[in-house]
């Protein structure tokens, strides 16, 4: 879901919705006086900030130190003063466009991820499919975009149950790509095997898909799915009388939202998804992050002071000058709260810059503002709602809780929650949960979560 801000808050909580991450292994070349050399960045995160070494590797060169690496709203910057290298770039739909500097010299220099090829994805599905797929681009009456996406359907000529597909946060493709990662392809590739229509597509102003992201909000991202709902409503070939939702993460929001106004929604699976208030939802995530980090109880207590007075203020946020400055001035109180350890890995002025930016943009602030359970309440057709014992970015049982109640005051009867004891965030078997293992386990998604939506789905349309 994507969103954690303040204190470590913007990495967290992007990654947990859903961002395009940054860490692995990018790599490009330059051309110096016709030779070329080929650069590779290394990066990591370390929580509340990114690391990196480089490469050279024509020059035998591996694991060069770099003094500072700052990523943030898709705009990396790399330095490494001890030979004088500036690196910066934009990643535009998996691919860094950027400038590489080395004293006065200036070159372009474009990096590509590396570290894919050196990941085993055995679930990720390889053409041929054995079912009908085909992309559509479907223009929305709302607003000047597009919206573009796969749809997959079992061969022949029935009539079949569809579902949407609806990623978390982030500037996500259809496939919900991270880390080389494609859950949404695995499970579009599970269900039309096993006799759905599937609609995935990558957000607005991603991939094929129009429009921009940047000042996009949850109603954006929910008329945008409402689109996708009406399209397959107006197909032959899909039963418009059982057309459900699957989202992820932030998706679930939007799924939420989807069927709360528009009862033609059949069913809804949640996956991870917010049972609580965005507030709180990152409150937890700054909390977690800090206790990894080793903060002192003392020092929680007073960082999520600051921060709680941080997100209330975003959510009345009316851009004017004063409430700038005196986000700014929060912002500077909350590095001084920071552990001197903290502080020393991070350059202020470049962490309080991007904070305050990505703080500020219409997504972040519409997250902060939900309220799920306003949304969940007035969903009355049958809901699954499932997650990780070891999701670090929404907690289980706090959010499952939440919905469970919601429904059952709202008067939905024909729900069911699970929880998985070894999950994490993305339905991966783990072993802590933490967002620096996503990349190295080479599941995609649990089969026995792929099983269970399954047989979940098949009663919903018997």
């Amino acid at each position: 879901m994507n969103r954690v801000l303040s204190i470590i808050s913007l990495f967290l909580f992007t990654t947990c919705l859903y961002s395009q991450e940054i860490s692995g292994s990018w790599t490009g070349n330059i051309n110096i006086q016709g030779t070329n050399l080929r650069i590779v960045f290394n990066i990591t995160n370390a929580n509340t900030f990114y690391e990196s070494t480089m490469d050279s590797p024509n020059q035998g060169a591996y694991g060069i130190p770099t003094t500072s690496t700052e990523y943030s709203e898709g705009k990396l910057y790399i330095t490494a003063k001890a030979l004088a290298i500036h690196y910066q770039g934009e990643l535009k739909n998996d691919t860094i466009i950027g400038t590489f500097k080395q004293g006065t010299m200036s070159i372009p220099l474009n990096l590509t991820r590396s570290v894919e090829t050196n990941l085993s994805r055995p679930q990720t599905p390889q053409e041929p499919f054995p079912y009908y797929s085909e992309q559509f681009a479907l223009p929305s009456k709302e607003s000047n975009h597009t919206i573009t996406g796969t749809f997959t359907k079992p061969f022949g000529d029935g009539v079949f149950p569809a579902i949407v597909l609806i990623a978390g946060s982030g500037p996500n493709d259809r496939d919900e790509t991270i880390f080389g990662h494609k859950p949404f392809l695995v499970i579009s590739d599970h269900l039309s095997k096993n006799g759905f229509a599937v609609f995935r597509y990558d957000k607005r102003g991603v991939g094929g898909s129009t429009g921009n992201f940047k000042q996009a909000t949850i109603n954006d991202f929910a008329q945008d799915a409402s689109l996708v709902v009406e399209f397959l409503k107006q197909r032959k070939d899909i039963d418009d009388t059982k057309i459900g939702l699957l989202g992820h993460s932030e998706g679930g929001l939007v799924a939420s939202m989807v069927a709360s106004n528009n009862k033609d929604i059949s069913f809804v699976i949640l996956m991870a998804s917010p049972g609580i208030k965005g507030i709180e939802i990152v409150l937890d995530q700054n909390k977690f992050s800090m206790l990894q980090q080793r903060f002192e109880p003392d020092v929680i207590r007073e960082v999520q002071i600051v921060n709680e007075e941080i997100f209330k203020s975003l959510i009345n946020w009316n851009d004017s000058e004063n409430e700038k400055i005196v986000l700014q001035q929060k912002l500077s109180d909350l590095w001084e709260l920071f552990p001197t350890y903290i502080k020393a890995n991070v350059e202020k002025d470049s962490y309080l810059n991007s904070q305050f930016n990505a703080m500020i943009t219409p997504g972040y602030r519409s997250f902060l503002s939900s309220n799920p359970s306003l949304l969940i309440e007035d969903v009355d057709c049958p809901v699954l709602a499932i997650n990780g014992k070891l999701d670090t970015q929404v907690a289980a049982e706090k959010n499952l809780n939440s919905i469970s109640e919601t429904l059952r005051n709202g008067g939905n009867k024909t729900f069911e929650t699970k929880v998985y004891s070894n999950l994490n965030h993305l339905f991966q078997e783990s072993a802590t949960g933490l967002i620096d293992e996503y990349a190295n386990i080479e599941q995609t998604i649990s089969p026995e979560v792929l099983s269970d939506i399954t047989t979940w789905l098949k009663k919903q349309i018997e």
